[in-house]
């Protein structure tokens, strides 16, 4: 990232969250998907075109957060709720929100929660799905090398270019005593909790000025599932970046950012 950016942690209730701000002040938060970290949205925050006061959080479980214990499920609710926890304890009043994946949900029901959320960006991501918590996307927790890594998220994300496939693996891995492994709680990789719950409601209730993002490749959020959302919210706007499947970010992140800027202007 060409941007100067500081790390903080947030330490309530015995957990940490960890985020990467641009500034002290905070006018527009992205929330990452399953797999990723706050660095997923890296270079989109670098290609901005507006000038904005952003942070990247790692959800509980991921990156630099704390793990939640083996008794308790990361559930979407559970996310949104420590999202608004951290905005409060960071003393924002006022805030612009942009989820992927996993992340739109969350986005969307501290949205729902949050009086201080002004705009909101979902991107690729249903309000619920049919499939099973256990079909998971098959990202190993463990790699030989970093050649592991960088050839899982080339699969995952086949229109992203070498340099951005390279810098997220570095990213979202790390060394412990057993070598390297992915930086998030390997129950994330094993079942993705929130395909059990349902956020219809959320979605036919949410008044925020609200922008939905698919990739043109997506098999996460079908034409047809985003086509039921733009009839259910018929505010809404909508925005299909070409070129790209479900790892937008990585796959398309300037014209993501080119989309996200001409929104939140």
């Amino acid at each position: 990232m060409t941007q100067h950016m500081f790390h903080d942690y947030v330490e309530l209730d015995g957990l940490r969250t960890h985020l990467i701000r641009l500034t002290p002040d905070i006018d527009t938060v992205f929330l990452h998907g399953v797999g990723g970290s706050c660095w997923t949205f890296a270079h989109t925050l670098s290609a901005l075109e507006v000038e904005m006061n952003w942070a990247s959080i790692d959800l509980l479980g991921y990156g630099e957060s704390s793990w939640l214990p083996d008794t308790a499920d990361y559930s979407t609710q559970r996310q949104a709720r420590r999202v608004c926890d951290v905005l409060d304890h960071l003393g924002v009043s006022k805030v612009n929100l942009v989820g992927f994946s996993w992340g739109g949900l969350i986005a969307l029901e501290v949205a729902a929660q949050w009086q201080g959320v002004d705009k909101l960006v979902m991107i690729d991501i249903p309000p619920s799905s049919h499939l099973s918590p256990d079909a998971v996307a098959p990202i190993p927790w463990r790699y030989n090398d970093i050649g592991g890594a960088i050839e899982t998220m080339a699969r995952l994300a086949p229109n992203a270019s070498r340099p951005v496939i390279e810098r997220d693996a570095q990213l979202s891995t790390t060394f412990d005593e057993h070598g390297l492994r992915r930086k998030l709680d390997p129950r994330l990789l094993q079942r993705y909790f929130f395909r059990t719950e349902e956020h219809w409601k959320t979605w036919d209730a949410n008044n925020r000025d609200t922008l939905l993002i698919r990739g043109e490749r997506s098999q996460v959020l079908s034409s047809d599932a985003a086509a039921t959302m733009m009839k259910r919210a018929p505010s809404a706007s909508y925005v299909e970046i070409a070129e790209a499947g479900h790892m937008i970010p990585l796959e398309q992140p300037r014209h993501l950012a080119q989309v996200i800027s001409d929104f939140v202007r």
